[in-house]
């Protein structure tokens, strides 16, 4: 009887005992932190000491349009990825088990990311770093010289972009006669690029060729080998914060052909976030806008470009808003050895900030061309004349 007795018992509590070990209420998830919001992630992070066999279930609302997303983690944190900028969302967890034992969601906490973040882009004229510039650059010994007056300003965008107005020869001599024209640039010069932060040159114009196809390569080569981008039969993609710039290049005396340049754009359009389009064209030393140079530029724009950026004249020409956006007809000089004129010696330096792939301000930074063919920033007053050139009233708009 007494053994009778001891059975029944075991068998009423024994329901208890496996409840009590294998199905004890699970605790609602608590101390939730969110930390490290940008305008694309956050990290979540959460205290849970009840059992090491516990998964999370993460519940992500974004509360702009009612879309929701789960995870499943089996670590009390995680990283939330591809969200959107400037989106609310309220996120909540849960506990469960393996056996189907399912916690009580957490209180809803919530969120905000930031904007997406602005991006400055920097354009520069023509950029010859051969005959009078290489040689009194190459006397001195340091090839940032021609730079030093500059860098910092360039260094600073994300993108900074130049006409690389000659080759770099990969050997031999590096003299060009006063009266030449045709230039060859010594490959130590690459110190005075990157000095600078150039991101991306374009070898699209009538001067790229002076030393030959082998030089071509070499230039093309040489410059990718040092982290710097090009762009000439082919257009080029730069990404900064997740936003893809594509810039395509052509030049008078080599590709400037409207159908080719239509062709490009509706290839980049569906690649890229800002259409950059760079225009070697125009006659030279003269502030007038040829018909090519109008043509090819109001073209552009017409079948997608966000921006044309000129040069070749070898003086600022003026801007001009065309449907919208934006064509600089000719930055001018940049880094030349023209001192024997004075619209030679100006340039006009073009800072552009981005924020969700439009310009949201236009900055105008006039220089002057000084001894030893370095470029200096204008001050207020001297900058007026390279305005006059772009004829804009002032030194930025923004919108």
């Amino acid at each position: 009887m007494k053994l009778y007795i001891i059975l029944i018992s075991a068998l009423l509590t024994l329901p208890f005992y496996v409840y009590a070990n294998t199905a004890a209420p699970i605790k609602k998830v608590r101390d939730i932190t969110i930390q490290n919001i940008t305008y694309q992630q956050a990290n979540l992070t959460w205290h849970y000491k009840q059992s090491k066999h516990y998964q999370f279930d993460v519940w992500l609302k974004n509360t702009n349009n009612s879309t929701s997303e789960r995870y499943t983690t089996n670590t009390p944190y995680i990283p939330l990825t591809n969200l959107e900028p400037e989106t609310n969302y309220l996120v909540k967890i849960r506990a469960h088990t393996n056996t189907n034992q399912v916690g009580r969601w957490s209180i809803a906490k919530f969120f905000t990311t930031s904007k997406t973040p602005a991006i400055t882009t920097i354009f520069g004229g023509d950029v010859m770093l051969s005959r009078y510039v290489g040689r009194v650059t190459a006397n001195t010994g340091d090839y940032t010289l021609p730079f030093q007056n500059i860098a910092a300003e360039f260094k600073q965008a994300d993108l900074a972009f130049i006409n690389l107005e000659a080759p770099f020869k990969e050997t031999g001599s590096y003299y060009v006669a006063d009266s030449a024209m045709s230039f060859k640039v010594d490959p130590k010069f690459i110190t005075g690029l990157q000095s600078a932060g150039i991101d991306i040159t374009s070898l699209a114009n009538n001067h790229i060729g002076n030393a030959g196809v082998a030089s071509i390569d070499f230039t093309k080569q040489y410059l990718s080998d040092n982290n710097i981008a090009y762009c000439l039969e082919h257009y080029d993609i730069r990404i900064v914060h997740d936003k893809k710039f594509a810039f395509l290049c052509y030049t008078y005396d080599r590709n400037l052909d409207t159908n080719k340049l239509i062709t490009d754009i509706n290839t980049v359009k569906d690649q890229a976030d800002v259409i950059i389009v760079s225009m070697h064209n125009g006659n030279e030393y003269t502030e007038n806008i040829s018909s090519s140079q109008s043509n090819f530029a109001h073209t552009a724009i017409d079948n997608g470009a966000d921006l044309v950026i000129g040069h070749h004249p070898h003086v600022v020409q003026r801007m001009e808003k065309y449907n919208g956006k934006y064509i600089f007809y000719s930055l001018g000089n940049l880094i030349f050895d023209q001192n024997w004129s004075w619209p030679t010696q100006l340039g006009a330096v073009i800072k552009i900030t981005w924020q969700n792939d439009a310009i949201k301000k236009l900055e105008f930074k006039p220089i002057k061309i000084d001894k030893n063919f370095q470029p200096r920033f204008m001050d207020f007053a001297e900058g007026k004349e390279v305005l006059a050139r772009l004829q804009v009233a002032d030194y930025s708009l923004s919108f």
